[in-house]
């Protein structure tokens, strides 16, 4: 299993941010979510099949990233220290 860190932006008024955060959440149990807009979830998905997965929650106008993480490859601040915690042990 690896980190996996997607983040998004939806431009439409109205949004269905909770239809794709629950998706997220529901697919990937465990997953950190510690930033607006963005997760950190562990799977053996590539970041292309994560994509594909969630594109069918967003509009034309919205914006998708999703990365494939090295381990220890991030840095932070400000963070609290359960989702720090959460970095250090999973990504």
């Amino acid at each position: 299993m690896s980190a996996v860190l997607i983040a998004y932006d939806l431009h439409k008024l109205g949004q269905r941010y909770t239809e794709l955060r629950k998706l997220i959440i529901e697919t990937f149990p465990g997953s950190w979510n510690c930033l607006e807009s963005t997760f950190i979830v562990n799977t053996n998905w590539t970041p292309a099949q994560v994509r594909d997965l969630l594109k069918s929650k967003l509009d034309s106008n919205d914006e998708l990233l999703v990365v494939a993480l090295v381990k220890h490859g991030w840095a932070s601040w400000g963070l609290s220290k359960p989702c720090s915690d959460w970095l250090h042990a999973n990504a």
